[in-house]
């Protein structure tokens, strides 16, 4: 994201609501949030954000918005249909805006793109290459990070290889981290002496005691795969 000096966040539901909070915490206090239901508004009031209402389906509504040049519009509406339809008209009406959506399925990531947005967070997919990139920004970073934690129990895990791994020996490209429904997003290989190798490198190494594999996904998910490949 350009930066997070002023922001609006379209929605206040299990999307909107972490994000907020993440971009609050961090001290940025230009942010506007914007909801299209009574719920999210008194939600939004209630833990003290600043808040108005619109219709997601008027032009005028948005228009009523005053959008200024510069801001970073961010489309987190729970119900997909509403937010891919917003993405749509904010980037028509607004060209030369950062527009961000969030994206629960592969299927809307696609539609997103094809409605011209900036970018696109897919929470089911994080890729190494996205997690890259948000890694030369440190504040973008601490937001995708908070969001993921406090909106979908997803975790970043170093798992460490033990003595009695059944991975140990084998080639990375042999794992089949989707049967855990944990996402592979990089290793620390101790004879690439110590480095850090996102998996979009494309490094294929065999599998050593106290390699550290660092994956993203859900506490539990992350735990069977623990148990099942990190040796004792």
């Amino acid at each position: 994201m350009n930066n997070l000096k002023d922001v609006i966040v379209f929605g206040y539901g299990k999307f909107g609501k972490s994000i907020a909070n993440s971009i609050k915490e961090e001290g940025h206090t230009n942010l506007l949030i914007v909801v299209d239901s009574e719920e999210e508004f008194e939600l939004a009031n209630l833990d003290g954000m600043k808040v108005v209402k619109f219709n997601v389906e008027s032009d005028v509504s948005i228009e009523n918005l005053d959008i200024k040049e510069g801001v970073n519009l961010i489309c987190a509406m729970d119900n997909n249909h509403e937010n891919l339809f917003l993405a749509l008209t904010l980037r028509e009406m607004y060209r030369k805006h950062y527009i961000l959506a969030i994206s629960d399925s592969i299927h809307l990531t696609d539609k997103f793109r094809m409605a011209g947005v900036s970018r696109v967070i897919d929470i089911y997919s994080i890729s190494g290459n996205m997690i890259m990139n948000i890694l030369n920004m440190p504040v973008a970073t601490k937001f995708l990070q908070g969001f993921i934690n406090k909106s979908h129990d997803l975790i970043f895990e170093e798992i460490i290889i033990k003595e009695g791994s059944p991975l140990h020996e084998r080639m990375l490209d042999s794992i089949d981290f989707d049967k855990y429904n944990i996402i592979y997003v990089g290793m620390i290989d101790k004879e690439m002496g110590n480095s850090f190798v996102f998996s979009t490198v494309g490094h294929n190494h065999k599998i050593d005691v106290d390699d550290i594999i660092v994956c993203v996904g859900k506490e539990r998910d992350l735990e069977r795969f623990r148990l099942e490949c990190g040796g004792v």
